[in-house]
């Protein structure tokens, strides 16, 4: 479980986020919505400790993130795969290489041939052909790179996996292949996942819950049904600007 207890935090003197409380259960998936610099991004990096927040906490698995010791922190990151936006692969690693590091979370190294089926395996996860591995990150279209961070992200069966816009930039047939694998990893494997989106398509595909977030502040929780039924005139807005008037009806 994910605990997000009274979080604020401040660069400069922009405001982010002013006092986030939010519960992400075990086994779920929850969605992060919202305008763009409203904060979603800023706190899904708190989960994992890249980010510390000026006032509250944050608990993973019922440990303090921010007052975490390294040794705890280690422990709690091994346990989270992570899909940044700009996919932040190696840039003089190949494709295989770079998912092999991912396999590689107790400091085992094994060779490159040993591990080739695992991470030929995760290609095809993400709809990425073998012939994929021995290239480098710059030989890739930013889609396809996307979708390498994907897979580095599920390399080693996380608990829980936060994916910051997983299917931005991709194509419709490859974002679906995005949407229907996380779907697949809470089903099968029991993750719990939270996904920062703007694609209101996927959020409502993939989401058990979703959040909007609305200058620094959480607006409104609940089900896809219960979002859409919202007589909260600021997420009314919001779902109509996404979906239209027909979708938001």
């Amino acid at each position: 479980m994910i605990e997000y207890r009274g979080v604020w935090k401040q660069f400069g003197d922009d405001s982010v986020l002013s006092g986030v409380d939010l519960t992400v259960k075990e086994g779920e998936t929850l969605v992060l919505l919202g305008p763009s610099g409203t904060g979603k991004s800023v706190l899904l990096k708190h989960a994992i400790g890249l980010l510390t927040p000026d006032r509250g906490d944050v608990i993973v698995d019922g440990i303090s993130i921010p007052r975490a010791t390294p040794e705890e922190l280690k422990r709690v990151r091994r346990r989270i795969g992570y899909v940044f936006q700009n996919a932040a692969l190696f840039d003089s690693l190949t494709i295989a290489r770079n998912l092999a590091l991912a396999l590689d979370t107790e400091g085992n190294e094994r060779p490159l041939a040993a591990v080739r089926p695992e991470v030929a395996e995760l290609l095809r996860r993400v709809n990425l052909d073998e012939d994929v591995l021995d290239r480098y990150p710059a030989e890739l279209s930013g889609g396809m790179r996307k979708r390498v961070g994907v897979a580095r992200a599920i390399a080693s069966r996380p608990r829980y996996v936060l994916y910051d816009e997983p299917t931005t930039g991709l194509d419709p047939v490859n974002a679906e292949t995005i949407d229907g694998l996380i779907v697949e990893l809470a089903e099968e494997l029991g993750v719990t996942s939270i996904v920062v989106t703007h694609d209101l398509e996927s959020a409502f595909q993939v989401g058990d819950r979703v959040a909007l977030l609305t200058e620094g502040r959480l607006r409104a929780c609940g089900t896809p049904e219960e979002i859409l039924a919202s007589e909260d005139p600021v997420v009314q807005r919001f779902m109509h600007r996404r979906f239209g008037t027909a979708a938001a009806q």
